[in-house]
C-alpha cells in the first residue's frame, strides 16, 4: 500500500472518529416501570451534558414523553402537550447527579403523573 493510501486512509478513520464523538452515543435503554413503554437514553454532545430520554410505545415506537438537555437547558415534551417547555431547571439538576438515569426516571415520572390514567 502506497503511503498516499495510508494517508488517506488514517485522515478517513480519523474524520469518522471525530463526527461519532461529536455526534453523542447510540441510543440505550434505561430502566422504566411501566409495562408496555420503554426509556431510552442518547447523548448528543458537550460530554454527555446534551441528551435526549425518550419514553416509547414498545410496539409501535410512538414517543409518548421526552425530556431533553441541550447542555443548558432542561426541556419536557409530551405526546399530549405536542410542545417541549424549559421544566425551569438547568442540566445541571441531572447531569450532577450520582446517578443520571435514575434523576431522569424520576423527572419524567413526575413529569408524566398528571397525564397518567388513574391505576397505572
Amino acid at each position: 500500500m502506497s503511503s498516499r493510501l495510508r494517508l488517506l486512509g488514517g485522515i478517513a478513520g480519523l474524520v469518522v472518529s471525530t463526527a461519532h464523538a461529536a455526534g453523542g452515543t447510540p441510543a440505550q435503554q434505561l430502566p422504566w416501570p411501566t409495562r408496555g413503554e420503554v426509556l431510552v437514553y442518547r447523548s448528543c454532545g458537550c460530554a454527555d451534558a446534551c441528551w435526549t430520554a425518550e419514553v416509547r410505545h414498545r410496539a409501535t415506537g410512538a414517543v409518548r414523553a421526552r425530556l431533553h438537555c441541550d447542555c443548558e437547558t432542561l426541556s419536557y415534551w409530551s405526546a399530549a402537550s405536542k410542545r417541549e417547555e424549559p421544566i425551569g431547571a438547568t442540566c445541571s439538576a441531572v447531569n450532577d447527579q450520582p446517578d443520571k438515569a435514575a434523576a431522569i426516571r424520576r423527572l419524567l415520572i413526575e413529569r408524566r403523573a398528571p397525564a397518567l390514567p388513574a391505576g397505572r
